[in-house]
């Protein structure tokens, strides 16, 4: 029944014309390298148009401007996290954190980051665009966490949002301020010291602490 409704619903899906997927991928090519080597001041529609070899009009049909291209162009490089649900908390915080670190040390969008959060200091359109890529890749660490609230991992009246500054902030520290080693040893230090931390009450004692997820 699942395989006939995937089925259906394939062919239903429009078929993106060979020809326009030939020069989105240019186009998206052409941005990506742009980013690295110019910044995102340096990634014009001009200049995408000159590296690329596709018109400037046929980009514009497909981007309404420059800031569009250039989330669609992390988008290219950034693949979709889906919440992973193992069973406890702490090991999808696991497999979440060193995912995260392996991209930040490893993926070409990490190299384009600090252009983008320097643009969205600057100018209103990429204020916009970092904000919602940053929601996204927060997303699937909000359900985790919501998830561990749910099945008592958590306790009641958690806040969800500061945790995930929590968990996240320090990996971006280590690898923009600190110039540390990031890897899952890191990660997972990260991950038991936060967890470890929602099970103590402000008047605790540290070394009988609650218990880690």
């Amino acid at each position: 029944m699942g395989d006939r409704v995937m089925t259906t619903a394939a062919a239903a899906a429009p078929r993106l014309d060979p020809r326009v997927a030939r020069s989105r991928a240019a186009v998206l090519t052409a941005t990506v390298q742009l980013l690295i080597e110019r910044g995102i001041a340096g990634a014009t529609v001009e200049a995408v148009a000159a590296r690329s070899g596709v018109a400037k009009t046929t980009i514009y049909r497909q981007w309404p401007d420059q800031p569009s291209l250039v989330l669609d162009a992390f988008s290219s490089l950034l693949a979709a996290q889906e919440p992973p649900d193992t069973g406890t908390l702490r090991e999808d915080l696991l497999q979440m954190l060193r995912g995260l670190a392996a991209a930040l040390t490893t993926s070409p969008a990490a190299a384009l980051m600090p252009a983008l959060i320097d643009a969205a200091e600057r100018q209103p359109a990429y204020r916009a665009l970092h904000h919602r890529e940053a929601e996204a890749r927060h997303s699937s660490l909000r359900t985790v966490l919501g998830r561990g609230i749910e099945r008592g991992e958590l306790p009641p009246g958690t806040e969800v949002d500061l945790l995930v500054d929590l968990l996240a902030g320090p990996l971006f520290h280590r690898r923009w301020v600190s110039d540390r080693v990031l890897d899952d040893h890191f990660a997972t230090a990260v991950v038991d010291t936060v967890l470890l931390g929602t099970h103590r009450s402000p008047h605790s004692n540290p070394r009988t602490g609650g218990p880690r997820c």
